[in-house]
């Protein structure tokens, strides 16, 4: 993981499903992410077995110039790589392992943007893995000359299994977030993604 943002997010899931392998979605809490909301998403498997935008930050839906919820994860990829990121979000649901994507996005401009995708599973209705919690982060600050996002590329895929994980939260201690920030229900991680996610300054991850 390169992005602060990546860091602070997998810390912060790890520690909130506990002795679990993967948290429920009730154990998210907005009021402990408040700084990170705008990178934020939330996926869905839907029943053609196909991953969806449930949540999607404002800077998310920024990068891309347009409204991401309800549309499928897969899309915002190249044609020849989007059969290749459904399997790799129905691994992650079906494995209950976490992984992190490093891509190139491409938007108006010839150069690509490195982009971090962190894909995190967690549970909702049952005992199943059925979301993916998650953050899109660019490496490097995106100059608006450089969005909207057409299409992104995959340029490796790392999962990360429990050996790695407590290695890397050995090296890298959990950030330590507030956890009363402001009065939020656990149900309001939609409201509070639309009420809070209005930047349009777009600073890298780092």
């Amino acid at each position: 993981m390169q992005t602060t943002t990546a860091k602070a997010v997998y810390a912060y899931w790890s520690r909130v499903r506990g002795g679990r392998d993967v948290p429920n979605r009730r154990d998210i809490e907005p009021a402990d992410l408040r700084q990170f909301l705008p990178d934020l998403f939330i996926l869905e498997q839907t029943p053609d077995s196909g991953t969806t935008f449930r949540l999607a930050g404002t800077r998310l839906c920024t990068l891309f110039g347009r409204e991401l919820r309800a549309a499928g994860l897969q899309r915002l990829f190249a044609p020849d790589v989007r059969a290749r990121i459904s399997r790799i979000c129905t691994n992650i649901m079906a494995q209950r392992t976490p992984a992190a994507l490093q891509v190139s996005a491409y938007g108006r401009t010839a150069q690509p943007t490195a982009i971090e995708i962190l894909l995190l599973p967690m549970t909702s209705h049952s005992p199943h893995a059925d979301r993916i919690f998650g953050a899109l982060c660019p490496v490097n600050p995106v100059q608006p000359l450089e969005m909207p996002f057409r299409y992104m590329t995959v340029d490796t895929v790392s999962n990360i299994d429990h050996a790695q994980e407590n290695a890397f939260l050995q090296a890298r201690p959990p950030v330590s977030l507030p956890t009363s920030v402001m009065a939020v229900r656990r149900h309001d991680f939609g409201q509070v993604v639309r009420r809070v996610l209005h930047l349009r300054v777009f600073d890298g991850g780092r």
